[in-house]
């Protein structure tokens, strides 16, 4: 009886105490999250220069205004009706040949265009689907901790929870102006990324406390106006 007596209130503290446990351990998992991050992991951050041909360039396709002509074919000093159809057959091929050289065949441009590709690659770690990131590359002196170069992107991708993606944007600016007095192009600088915010499927968004002003909602809207344009 005795033993008894006592059993139901000992298990109803045990209860009691095992409740608070799990409380407080929510309430530790939701403060360990800091809201000033991104749930995003960053996996590689890399440029490179690119040279481009001109969109219309294409050295496969030769004209020659839908006929060819055979040099081992033709004979010199020809007369009569035979040298006069060669004549016209020889003019209508040289202003086809010129046509088609100045529409499918364009000279070869004396400066090819320079880009950067600059790559982002990272993973979503948090709980919702992210369709939006704004994100800056930096370039900064690792001995003065100067920033040397800051190229500002918006880039759209649908990135499932626990999913990774790389984000590529084109430029026509090099990481950085600055020339090293010993002549090479590029000084080793300390690469970084700073997401600046995130969009995500449901339409809110996260937003770096230290954002430029407005950044978010170019977001949004860059968003908005290109679904608007595939519409």
């Amino acid at each position: 009886m005795g033993a008894s007596r006592y059993a139901a209130p000992r298990l109803k503290w045990l209860c009691i105490v095992f409740t608070c446990l799990v409380a407080s351990g929510a309430a530790f998992g939701q403060q360990a999250r800091d809201p000033t991050q991104p749930n995003v992991e960053i996996l590689k951050l890399h440029w490179e220069k690119q040279v481009q041909l001109p969109r219309n360039f294409d050295p496969s396709i030769i004209p020659t205004g839908g006929t060819f002509s055979d040099p081992a074919s033709r004979t010199s000093g020809s007369t009569g009706a035979g040298s006069s159809v060669d004549a016209t057959r020889a003019a209508t091929s040289t202003r086809s040949a010129a046509a088609g050289s100045n529409n499918t065949f364009p000279a070869t441009p004396g400066r090819l265009p320079v880009f950067y590709v600059y790559a982002l690659k990272l993973k979503n770690i948090g709980s919702k689907t992210i369709k939006g990131i704004a994100w800056d590359y930096l370039f900064i002196d690792p001995t003065s901790n100067a920033e040397l170069g800051n190229h500002q992107f918006l880039s759209y991708a649908r990135i499932p929870t626990d999913k990774s993606v790389t984000l590529e944007a084109q430029l026509r600016s090099p990481p950085t102006r600055v020339v090293r007095s010993s002549g090479s192009a590029y000084p080793k600088l300390s690469e970084k990324s700073v997401i600046q915010c995130v969009l995500y499927a449901d339409n809110t968004v996260w937003k770096n406390p230290h954002a430029r002003d407005g950044v978010c909602e170019l977001l949004k809207n860059d968003k908005a106006l290109m679904k608007r344009k595939t519409n």
